[in-house]
């Protein structure tokens, strides 16, 4: 059983047999020493244990015990023993001064899992309204009469005999400490109350800013019952006369259950059963029509917090309801609505058709886009996948392994890296952005964006609390972004970028056939310098005063040597041959068969064995003619020593496709595309996908 700090205990008071009015040498009468005494020790042993048994019996049926409210420990009484008349005096009146005290009950709560969850409580009971007294002048017309002498001068008397307790005063008490400290559980209530005042005179339904909350607070259960208070209080008496600690006696402990509420009151929950979110002014994504918000009703939740927080258990607990309205009006939107330039890019571009329009065509599809705010930009999304349906033409751009070549689409990452530089003045959140792989001149260093359809897109979310509006075009020779949208800011935003490295390219030769393809010094691949650049976003207030220097991105571009035609002669011309049947390079398979037929005529140069050494010349003379006819070597002497080294050339004459074959699978990337035309060029890198981190991605 769990006891509360003020629960009865020893108190460090001395106990009956240390008390100064208690008997200290109580004549004992025994015969002469005899050896006896270990049977007389054992005999009292039991005489104890069953007294106590007892004693512990006549208690648990004066003290009720359940599993609602119970007395803590039992109180240690010992057998009246004999004293003289002037020691029982001297005890009756230690025991009238107790009786003549208040008495302190202690309420110790407990749970069902043993777990203190509130403070003890003392409760004093005036001694008055108890009414136990100790009758005198009985005892002392006992004790003339010679009541429980024993001897001539001890007597064995039970001052409980003498004790008054009127059990309608202690039950009176024990039904006031019930109801006083007794208390039922209570689950909170939560009512709506309409409030009427000379400005409001109610809502128009159930839910409205013209009424209150009322929350009734929910309390602990606390378990005391009169019965229960009773049984303990008529114990302590009854038991105080012939305790071994009486004062700890009158200072008796109930315990009781603690019943705890089910439920609690949650702000939040209040907020989602009670209240309603007003409702924001809409912008069609499509047209830009904006439709009128709504207005919402609630209460103030950190106001509630702090009354819920003061609240007692079982208080009540009030606050109004307000109307809520929407952030934005609707009306001001429509007059600020994408009437404020936040961010624009006009960059030049090549006068080539192909590219041109490919950069029409992506500035088509993105024109007029509405972001709302929260939404995300992808520029794949919008502009969708470029297509020959589409109408979208081949143009040089950037691809796997550093060429440029044609690609359908080429040049539209003009388009997405002049929505980026944009963003960035329009200090907008960027979700996805890649750089080229080579530095582009067509916006300041380090502000590009690569795409690459199915691979890389850019993409940019609206932090803004308004639409955003993008227009997009080309003309005059230059690509035009515009974000329209409500500026919400009260700085400006310039941008600069840092050249952290730069790695300068080489010139190299390549050796190409003279076939017409190239002139001497042309050159094959125009040089990029490979650069890391740090982009900066300076910010600045309304009175041009710097704010603060934050840095956006680092970009990292490779560097490309310039290749020059070194024309060769002796260059196999026809390299390209393995590759355009691809079944080509077997070849070079079949024809191991061929030094097969050496073998067949061997017997011929043993016919004539003495011909090798008439014209030991003619042997010198012939391995070159056998490169040309290879049947020939049959007919000099030396040849059978020769075609030994015959079978080798064709094994070389194999050899060598096999080596052209090997230098086609460097080329073979771009053959496998030139047979599959434009459609199936850009499934090329998806064959080979570059890391994100080498940015070997598709650019113009």
């Amino acid at each position: 059983m769990a006891k509360g700090k003020f629960e009865a205990g020893n108190n460090n008071r001395p106990a009956w047999d240390e008390d100064p009015f208690a008997v200290k040498d109580k004549p004992v009468y025994e015969p002469e020493k005899r050896k006896v005494w270990p049977f007389l020790a054992a005999a009292a042993g039991v005489v104890v244990l069953v007294a106590g048994i007892l004693v512990w019996a006549k208690l648990s049926e004066k003290t009720p015990v359940d599993s609602l409210s119970t007395s803590t420990g039992i109180v240690t009484t010992a057998e009246p023993q004999g004293m003289s008349r002037t020691e029982l005096e001297q005890k009756a009146n230690q025991l009238a001064r107790l009786l003549n005290q208040d008495m302190v009950l202690t309420l110790a709560p407990r749970t069902s899992r043993g777990v203190m969850t509130e403070e003890p409580i003392e409760v004093v009971l005036p001694h008055a309204e108890l009414d136990v007294r100790l009758d005198f002048s009985r005892l002392n017309a006992d004790l003339d009469q010679g009541v429980g002498k024993e001897h001539a001068d001890t007597y064995v008397i039970n001052l409980r005999d003498y004790m008054t307790v009127d059990d309608a005063a202690l039950q009176s008490v024990a039904d006031h400490v019930a109801e006083e400290y007794g208390v039922a559980l209570q689950e909170p209530v939560i009512t709506l109350e309409d409030v009427f005042d000379d400005e409001n005179e109610g809502g128009e339904d159930n839910h409205t800013a013209d009424q209150e909350l009322v929350i009734k607070t929910p309390s602990i259960g606390r378990s005391i019952r009169a019965e229960d208070v009773f049984a303990l209080l008529k114990n302590a008496y009854e038991s105080v006369a012939s305790a071994v600690d009486p004062e700890a006696t009158l200072r008796p402990t109930l315990t009781y259950e603690i019943q705890l509420p089910q439920k609690s009151v949650e702000v939040n929950d209040l907020w989602e059963r009670y209240c309603k979110e007003p409702v924001e002014p809409t912008v069609d994504s499509k047209t830009g029509a904006v439709t009128d918000g709504k207005n919402g009703y609630g209460f103030d939740k950190d106001a509630l917090t702090e009354l819920l927080a003061a609240a007692k258990p079982g208080d009540e607990v009030r606050i109004r309801m307000t109307t809520l309205k929407p952030k934005a009006d609707a009306n001001v939107l429509r007059e600020r609505l994408f009437k404020d330039v936040l961010g624009e890019a006009h960059t030049n571009h090549t006068a080539i058709w192909n590219r041109t329009t490919n950069l029409k065509l992506a500035c088509e599809a993105i024109d007029g886009t509405i972001v709302m705010p929260g939404e995300v930009f992808s520029f794949n999304k919008v502009v969708g996948e470029r297509t020959e349906e589409k109408g979208y033409k081949e143009a040089i751009a950037y691809v796997h392994g550093g060429e440029s070549k044609p690609e359908l689409g080429g040049g539209v990452c003009q388009v997405a890296s002049s929505i980026y530089y944009s963003v960035l003045l329009a200090d907008l959140k960027t979700v996805q952005r890649e750089p080229h792989m080579y530095l582009v001149d067509y916006v300041p260093s380090g502000m590009d964006a690569t795409i690459f359809w199915g691979y890389l897109d850019y993409k940019f979310e609206n932090t803004s609390p308004y639409p955003i509006k993008i227009q997009a075009s080309v003309h005059d020779g230059q690509v035009h972004i515009v974000l329209l949208g409500t500026e919400w800011k009260d700085y400006t935003v310039k941008l600069s970028y840092e050249v952290l490295e730069t790695e300068p390219w080489k010139e190299v030769k390549k050796d190409v056939p003279k076939d017409g393809t190239y002139r001497e010094g042309e050159v094959i691949d125009t040089p990029y310098t490979g650069y890391k650049i740090a982009t900066y976003k300076t910010t600045y207030d309304k009175d041009g005063k710097k704010l603060e220097r934050t840095q956006i991105a680092i970009s990292r571009y490779k560097k490309r040597d310039k290749t020059i035609a070194h024309l060769v002669d002796n260059l196999p011309t026809e390299p390209t041959k393995p590759t355009t049947p691809p079944t080509q390079p077997t070849r070079p398979t079949t024809p191991p068969t061929q030094p097969t037929k050496p073998t067949t005529p061997p017997t011929q140069p043993t016919t004539p064995p003495t011909q090798p050494t008439t014209p030991p010349t003619q042997p010198t003379t012939p391995p070159t003619q056998p490169t040309t006819p290879p049947t020939q070597p049959t007919t000099p002497p030396t040849q059978p020593t020769t075609p030994p080294t015959e079978p080798t050339p064709p094994p070389t004459q194999p050899t060598t496709p096999p080596t052209q074959p090997t230098t086609p699978p460097t080329e073979p990337t771009p053959p496998p595309t030139q047979p599959t035309t434009p459609p199936t060029e850009p499934t090329t890198p998806p064959t080979e996908p570059p890391t994100p981190s080498e940015s070997e991605s598709s650019g113009d």
